[in-house]
């Protein structure tokens, strides 16, 4: 897997227009799977409201009403259509991603899947509406990202040192 962070893109009108587009196609997608147990879909982060240079990833908030509706099956259909499992240790979701292509493995889609009806789905949807709305937030973010990326992590390293931050920011705003 591509194991730097991806350069930062900023706001720029037709980069946001690709990125809705991108999102309802991925929407689309998800929702028609053949007894597709995705409940709800949410397009999250950076990509949806350019309010911070973000990597150019387009993250979906997805909503099942159990992650044990998640089977192999349901892996399998979305293998087909280009998503894979991240195995990461991940709490309480499961992380897939659809990739520029399986040699530079950059990814350009992530699906977070997540069970609705739990603090950990309404965390994530508290968190991208302060980070779509709150300039304050929007700016720290910003400065913490990019203080990130100049100390030169790898990918994991710096999506811990990203949780790390949002539940720091959680506990500050709720």
């Amino acid at each position: 897997m591509y194991s730097a962070i991806q350069p930062f893109i900023s706001k720029d009108s037709s980069q946001q227009s690709v990125y809705i587009d991108a999102y309802d196609e991925v929407r689309d997608v998800l929702m028609n799977l053949l007894d597709t147990p995705v409940k709800s879909t949410q397009h999250i982060g950076g990509t949806r409201h350019f309010q911070y240079q973000t990597e150019p990833i387009l993250d979906v908030l997805v909503g099942v009403d159990s992650l044990h509706d998640i089977t192999s099956l349901d892996e399998k259909r979305l293998n087909y259509v280009g998503f894979y499992r991240l195995h990461h240790k991940y709490r309480k979701k499961v992380v897939m991603a659809r990739f520029n292509n399986l040699i530079d493995l950059k990814q350009e889609v992530r699906l977070h899947i997540i069970q609705r009806d739990t603090d950990q789905f309404e965390h994530y949807l508290f968190l991208d509406g302060l980070l779509s709305e709150n300039p304050d937030v929007q700016h720290e973010f910003e400065t913490f990202k990019l203080g990130l990326k100049h100390r030169d992590l790898g990918i994991r390293q710096y999506e811990i040192q990203k949780e790390k931050f949002f539940s720091k920011i959680l506990k500050k705003y709720s």
